[in-house]
């Protein structure tokens, strides 16, 4: 049986957190899943974790690593079977993010993995310098706060219009604040309740009232209370539902931009210049969604942006916690990482395949919009850890094969030896490690050689495992689908690809071993040492 680890070349966090939407954490040691309470309000803002492996290493693996129990490649032939229930039975890839100090947490919580849409920059800032770094990805920005290419939200931006002549329709209510009003970078934000929050230099609560014409009079009234919308008003016409933007000076320009999360393109506001929808992303101006994808978040006073994602479930890995289970993540990500490779290796395009621009990782839409509650923080190492536990991506198979069951121990005690191990071995190395099964009292025969130099076998349900002999972390657990032991006419033995261990650690193995007498683990202190 088989791992493989790969390890990632980019991985960051982003947050919505106002004082941070346009922060990088490229070079940061940790990566975490938390909801920050605001400096100024009582909203919990969630942040999310974007992480990319390299194309040329999950090419490497699928084309030259997957082989069977003869040695045959078979992993392009897997990853082209067209049931994708097929090639999970025989292929497992999980993405696994090793834990670090977690706080608050409450006692159910749930992460998902969505292939991101959209290419990012990771930056090389990190949390704590100040002043904050925005050299690479943030909420609103995937490159950086000089590019400013901006994360679709599914909204559209129009610019150039000017204030002596602009007028913006109002269609119809808008249900919340999923779809906001940005002018000159000053939010004014529909809300059912105005009276909930506090105003703030860039953010205005506007209340949605019982009709368009009150609406479009309280939109009026905070644009022209807006100390931060400097040499602009604005007059309401209740007859047309129009919202007259005017300035100091005819052709000043104006920037109008409305933010809105994947089915909520409503046309709630359009421009009367240009025969074009602000909100409902039909004009050659607007920046939608493109297909599958989804992404940003509908929730009162959290910035748009976020990333960008694909949205059904071939798409998808999830992972639930429940109380006093190992925080680590294992999520199942074969069928995103399927369609990874179908691109790279096949050229196929959505939906069949995508390129490959990583994973996010976040909480559910529902937790992450409840912005009056936090789940408590969940912190991972990144890539740029100084420790042994960088996040991984694991490709598991079955490489064994065993033709002696009937030769198998079925009872008794057994004496278990490993050998043929050079107890020092090289990252690059792809070590065979071999097992010596006898009786340990065997039967007395009158015979012309040596019991000892038999073979003798576990059973097919026998498997290995690999620990961390300093901090006893399990590397390859026990699995009773890809870390089944092989046997041959030499006996029992079972292949390691060293490449994926971290170097200048030593390593500890142990085997399991079911038979009719029930299940023995053999942990004698066998030892090997990975070195650069």
């Amino acid at each position: 049986m088989a791992y493989y680890f790969i390890f990632p070349e980019l991985d960051a966090t982003i947050y919505s957190h106002p004082d941070r939407t346009k922060m990088n954490t490229g070079g940061d040691e940790i990566l975490e899943i938390v909801k920050e309470k605001g400096s100024s309000d009582e909203r919990y803002y969630p942040s999310r974790v974007l992480i990319k492996f390299k194309n040329e290493d999950i090419l490497n693996v699928i084309n030259n690593k997957i082989k069977n129990g003869v040695g045959t490649i078979v992993g392009p032939s897997i990853f082209n079977i067209s049931d994708e229930n097929a090639v999970q039975n025989l292929v497992n890839v999980n993405l696994q993010l090793l834990s670090t100090e977690h706080k608050n947490l409450t006692s159910i919580l749930n992460l998902e993995a969505f292939a991101i849409s959209q290419s990012w920059d990771e930056g090389t800032g990190r949390y704590s310098n100040l002043p904050t770094s925005s050299n690479g990805c943030s909420w609103i920005y995937r490159d950086n706060d000089i590019t400013k290419t901006q994360w679709t939200t599914g909204s559209i931006v129009t610019t150039g219009l000017t204030f002596g002549s602009s007028s913006i329709n109002i269609n119809e209510l808008p249900t919340g604040s999923q779809v906001e009003l940005t002018i000159n970078g000053i939010d004014f934000i529909p809300v059912l309740s105005a009276s909930l929050f506090d105003n703030s230099p860039v953010e205005n609560y506007v209340q949605i009232s019982s009709s368009i014409e009150q609406f479009g009079l309280n939109l009026q009234t905070a644009i022209n209370a807006s100390s931060s919308l400097t040499l602009v008003t604005s007059s309401f016409i209740s007859a047309t539902n129009t919202l007259i933007l005017s300035g100091s000076s005819l052709g000043t320009n104006v920037t109008i931009t409305t933010g809105s999360t994947v089915s909520n393109n409503q046309p709630i506001f359009t421009s009367s210049i240009g025969n074009y929808s602000v909100q409902g992303a039909t004009s050659t101006t607007t920046s939608p969604f493109a297909q599958g994808t989804t992404g940003s978040i509908d929730a009162s006073g959290i910035t748009q942006g976020g990333g960008v994602w694909y949205a059904s479930g071939s798409f998808q890995g999830t992972q639930q916690f429940l109380k006093g289970d190992n925080l680590d993540t294992n999520i199942n990500v074969t069928t995103i990482v399927r369609k990874f490779w179908k691109n790279l290796n096949n050229g196929n395009t959505y939906p069949n395949g995508i390129e490959n621009n990583g994973f996010i990782v976040k909480q559910p839409d529902s937790v992450e919009e409840n912005t009056s509650a936090s789940f408590g923080e969940m912190k991972y190492f990144s890539v740029d850890t100084h420790t042994i536990y960088p996040p991984r991506l694991v490709f598991k198979w079955d490489d064994s094969t065993h033709n002696f069951t009937s030769q198998a121990k079925q009872s008794g005690e057994l004496s278990v030896s490993l050998y043929r191990n050079k107890e020092e071995y090289n990252q690059n190395d792809e070590a065979i490690f071999r097992i010596h099964v006898r009786d340990k009292y065997p039967t007395r025969q009158f015979t012309s050689s040596s019991n000892f130099l038999n073979p003798g076998y576990f059973t097919d349900t026998s498997y290995y495992s690999i620990r961390d002999a300093h901090t006893e972390e399990e590397v390859i657990p026990f699995d009773t689908n890809f870390t089944k032991l092989s046997a041959d006419s030499e006996g029992m033995y079972f292949k390691i690809h060293i490449n994926g261990l971290q170097p200048e650690r030593y390593y500890r193995i142990l085997f399991k071993h079911i038979n009719n007498e029930g299940t023995e683990v053999y942990d004698d202190n066998y030892h090997f040492k990975v070195v650069r």
